[in-house]
């Protein structure tokens, strides 16, 4: 089925899509052909999977939304594959942007080791317990890619980098919609400034995902962020500041470019309402929101409204988050949901808890969340 869509400030668009373990290493560069799906404003696709590695809820954008995904894992080590997802080059941003988030109750966190392909995109991800040994866990991987406009003057509602240990941002994995390229600079050891040109609106899905390194179990936060400016910490498993390279992203409407879902900042007691954002099925008409509360040291999100498909076909979700603060990791211990298809409304509740470096429960809990869907918001 195609859907027309609004496409950001340019009008309406409809159409329907064509059909290791070891050290870390650069990402591989694609070299496949993708066109966004009917279902996405981008090319994109997510997926939960358990802790031995079985495919659970899912979605790929690519042939009309009904595009491949597959998973396997092994001693703590992940292999996510999205058909089709790959760019037809290698421009600016083709290379796109991954996040992770670990699920489950026990400590164990994850990082990126890379990803790339083509014409389909594989994801590798390597989770560690704190002393550094592999370990298994339920998680959450998330991939969508852009290609970088020419420089323009609209805002920046979008934005993605690949930063390395050095503070580099490699132009294959650096996307802003305004068309300049982000940068990002190594303050000092195991702190890093990224500079987001044109991006004005501080209320956005924000999201930080370790990448690859020699010593495993490195973990990073977004300790503040301001206009046009994020400022991440990283630790190593055993607390010390540490050179750690990262995948960033920036979204201010869904949590990839237009698709339904949420953003909030937990800020300790609640989803701040400063930086915190639904988005329903209709692009500033339908009424959806995200809130937050929390039980000791578990924090719950309620994201509530008019989300959910617009037809019949499976809807599905996953829920992201990313340590704020001082350098730690966060995991989804759950994801409940109620309605969607063939319902107008759904609700979902999703439960954090976050850890410090050194694995340990952090008794008040700041962090941003994300919350992704598997259907776009579309026009009035």
């Amino acid at each position: 089925m195609c859907k027309l869509m609004l496409l950001l400030g340019m009008g309406f668009w409809a159409g329907c899509a064509m059909d290791s373990t070891g050290e870390a290493t650069d990402p591989p560069i694609a070299t496949g052909e993708s066109v966004a799906a009917s279902f996405a404003w981008s090319p994109m696709g997510f997926a939960r999977i358990s802790a031995d590695g079985t495919l659970l809820d899912h979605f790929n954008s690519s042939s009309g939304g009904t595009g491949v995904v597959s998973s396997f894992g092994s001693g703590g080590t992940y292999w996510v594959t999205f058909n089709g997802l790959a760019s037809g080059g290698f421009a600016a941003g083709d290379g796109g942007n991954v996040q992770v988030t670990a699920e489950g109750t026990s400590n164990v966190r994850c990082r990126t080791i890379n990803w790339g392909g083509s014409p389909n995109v594989v994801v590798q991800v390597q989770c560690n317990a704190p002393d550094g040994s592999p370990a298994t866990t339920p998680l959450a991987v998330a991939f969508y890619r852009i290609t970088m406009p020419a420089p323009n003057a609209f805002a920046t509602t979008t934005a993605y980098a690949w930063v390395t240990e050095t503070g580099t941002t490699p132009s294959g994995y650096n996307y802003n919609a305004s068309g300049t390229f982000n940068s990002a600079a190594l303050t000092s050891t195991g702190n890093y400034t990224i500079t987001i040109p044109n991006a004005t609106n501080v209320n956005a899905s924000m999201m930080i995902t370790p990448y690859g390194g020699s010593l495993a179990g490195n973990v990073c936060s977004i300790s503040s962020w301001g206009a046009g400016v994020v400022f991440v910490e990283c630790r190593d498993r055993n607390g010390a500041f540490a050179n750690t390279a990262l995948s960033f992203s920036y979204s201010t409407d869904g949590p990839a470019p237009g698709q339904q879902g949420a953003h909030a900042w937990f800020d300790g007691s609640g989803a701040n309402t400063s930086y915190s954002a639904a988005l329903g099925e209709i692009i500033h008409c339908s009424v959806a929101s995200v809130t937050g509360g929390r039980k000791l040291s578990l924090a719950l999100i309620t994201v509530s409204g008019e989300i959910a498909p617009h037809d019949g076909s499976p809807f599905v979700r996953a829920s992201f988050a990313s340590s704020y603060g001082a350098a730690g990791y966060c995991k989804v211990e759950s994801l409940t949901s109620s309605g969607g298809a063939p319902n107008s409304t759904s609700t979902s509740t999703t439960a954090v808890r976050c850890y410090s470096a050194t694995g340990a429960v952090v008794a008040v809990p700041v962090f941003t969340f994300t919350h992704e869907t598997s259907d776009g918001s579309g026009p009035c």
